[in-house]
């Protein structure tokens, strides 16, 4: 189930006219110098066991609620990115995180939760070391309670933005 909700949603987010080498990541880190280092918080391969290993019964919920969704909003990738340029946090967790959120709160808690901890802890530790640092997430992970900008201020960094 997981992998056909992640096929639909990308499918439906190109019919909204998403682009894959559009994204942030690709955008920054064409600007950056190659001797930059590049690290990632997860495996191509723990990625995929995240949601692999989620319970069935959790990943049904989660493709049921998107099912209903890509039908009932099909306006929901322009939503979310008009919310992302607006910068309006709400919008951007109303729409990013409380689907997933209500429809399969385990699978929130293994996605999203879980992953802002452990990557906090991450980032502190680099943080603490010498250098720039530039983070680049998914949406899900900057805003709402417990998102990375929240865990890092409870740390006592200054963090501007959501």
């Amino acid at each position: 189930p997981w992998f056909a909700e992640v096929a639909l949603a990308g499918a439906t987010y190109r019919a909204a006219g998403a682009e894959a080498n559009a994204g942030v990541e690709k955008s920054i880190s064409a600007e950056a110098p190659a001797s930059a280092a590049r690290r990632a918080f997860e495996t191509p391969a723990e990625q995929i066991a995240l949601f692999d290993g989620a319970p069935l019964d959790e990943q049904i919920a989660s493709l049921e609620d998107s099912l209903k969704e890509i039908e009932s909003d099909p306006d929901a990738y322009a939503k979310l990115v008009s919310a992302w340029m607006r910068g309006d946090v709400n919008a951007l967790d109303k729409e990013a995180l409380q689907p997933l959120r209500k429809a399969s709160p385990g699978l929130y808690e293994r996605l999203v939760t879980r992953r802002n901890a452990a990557w906090a802890e991450v980032l502190d530790q680099r943080l603490k070391g010498s250098g720039r640092t530039v983070v680049v997430v998914g949406v899900g992970h900057l805003v709402g309670k417990g998102g990375l900008p929240e865990r890092l201020r409870a740390l006592g960094y200054s963090v501007k933005g959501p």
